[in-house]
């Protein structure tokens, strides 16, 4: 079984998708140009976003995990050739089978999370604090503004510490604006690499997530496995994610949850451990040698 994974960056998921394949003795390839995929029998395309097209002869499984659906991923791809497509959210991948409902296009829609491997991130039972932390790029996707009014919300004495390549200075401006005059402290780090993520998360006390919007967040997933407290925005299709004491909808929701002294790191372990964990990897693989079984027999 010959298996190529297109995608134009490093994603976390990237090592977990080879060793699943290669586990099961597949020759697999990561392709990051377009050019070579032809020879494969299967070929998992990251991203729908018509950076990429069905190969002729091999099965192919695309992913499409958020941004896609509301920059007209949908539109650009050709379906056709296209044999399954996973999504990681399920109010999206609803929303997906409504536009292919109206289109007449027939490709199978699963929704499996993505996942983590939990070992990598070192646990250990922790207690409420005054540190809050973020991972995220500093972009208006990531609605930081509302991270910055939870702040002012919170007693004097928290603080808020952002992990993530500051894309958008105006809104970096505007927290430390506010954070001025609010007399609030906010810290920002910059792009901290993956393999650094571990340590940083040692640090803080939190993980919060104020984003509109999210597929399904490596972020948040991987400080649970850490067992760090998650305080979530209810961003369309968290719901079915994260349990209800995890999620806010309001700000005064959020403080109650920052501040309330349930903290049970070893559940956060245990929803990823559960929900997240590497036996997602196992799923996709499953649905993708299925694939590949039912063409040998036709």
């Amino acid at each position: 079984m010959r298996v190529a994974l297109y995608t134009s960056w490093d994603n976390a998921w990237v090592p977990y998708f080879r060793a699943e394949f290669e586990r099961r003795r597949a020759e697999f390839t990561l392709a990051k140009g377009w050019n070579g995929v032809s020879s494969h029998d299967l070929v998992i395309h990251g991203w729908a976003n018509g950076m990429t097209q069905a190969v002729p002869g091999a099965r192919n499984v695309m992913f499409l995990r958020r941004y896609e659906l509301f920059e007209n991923g949908l539109t650009k791809v050709d379906w056709n050739g296209i044999d399954l497509l996973i999504c990681v959210n399920t109010w999206i991948a609803d929303r997906v089978r409504e536009v292919f409902a109206r289109r007449g296009i027939g490709v199978p829609v699963h929704v499996i999370y993505n996942g983590t491997d939990a070992k990598q991130w070192t646990f250990k039972e922790r207690k409420a604090g005054m540190k809050i932390g973020m991972a995220c790029h500093v972009h208006p996707k990531k609605n930081l503004p509302l991270a910055m009014q939870i702040l002012a919300a919170l007693p004097e004495g928290y603080e808020l510490h952002v992990a993530g390549e500051i894309q958008d200075p105006c809104t970096a401006e505007y927290l430390n604006h506010i954070g001025q005059l609010l007399r609030r402290k906010v810290y920002f780090y910059g792009h901290i690499p993956r393999e650094h993520l571990n340590f940083w998360w040692e640090t803080v006390d939190y993980c919060l997530s104020t984003s509109l919007s999210e597929g399904n967040p490596n972020n948040v997933i991987e400080a649970m496995a850490k067992g760090v407290k998650p305080v979530v925005h209810d961003w369309p299709g968290a719901e079915d994610q994260f349990p209800v004491h995890m999620r806010f909808k309001t700000i005064a929701e959020a403080v109650a949850i920052i501040q309330s002294e349930q903290y049970h790191s070893s559940l956060y372990r245990s929803i990823v451990d559960e929900r997240f964990g590497l036996d997602n990897y196992a799923r996709v693989t499953d649905l993708c040698v299925s694939l590949l079984t039912e063409k040998e027999a036709a």
